[in-house]
């Protein structure tokens, strides 16, 4: 099996990093648009494997993490932080239209996850509403006083 390997684990992080370039390049190709791309200064190692993370931000906020070997090979792969299979860990440019494949069949779901989560506001950041429903009320209560008078002189005419 001749492998199709994008990644450079030497160069991955350097200055001259043509594996990031690349990746963007496939997944323009394949209709996925990437809005950043990290990689990981440091090694990490886990199950006697030495990786490096590559994190890709898209446009749609799917994020995807590619942990690549050293020897080029894809390690593992996250889709929105949870570890999903992949067929083709030696054909990079495969794998790529793979991902982009279910992260096009899970982005109603994704979408539909991102719209349910509440931001709290910063507290620096102040709205006017109380000031507003105090102001309401003040003016409810100073309406209900000249209803109150008004309906006294309609009484006091009859």
């Amino acid at each position: 099996m001749a492998k199709n390997l994008i990644f450079s684990f030497d160069d991955m992080g350097s200055k001259k990093d043509t594996a990031t370039r690349a990746v963007v390049r496939y997944f323009a190709r394949a209709g996925s648009h990437i809005v950043q791309g990290d990689i990981s200064p440091n090694i990490k190692r886990s199950s006697g494997v030495s990786y490096r993370e590559m994190v890709l931000t898209f446009a749609d906020s799917q994020v995807v993490t590619f942990s690549i070997k050293q020897s080029g090979d894809i390690f593992q792969v996250k889709l929105n932080g949870r570890v999903v299979p992949l067929k083709h860990q030696d054909d990079q440019v495969a794998a790529i239209g793979e991902m982009v494949g279910k992260m096009d069949a899970g982005r109603s779901k994704f979408q539909a996850a991102m719209a349910k989560v509440r931001i709290q506001l910063p507290d620096s950041i102040r709205t006017a509403a109380p000031k507003m429903e105090i102001a309401l009320q003040e003016r409810s209560a100073a309406l209900d006083v000249a209803i109150v008078a008004i309906t006294e002189d309609i009484a006091a005419l009859a």
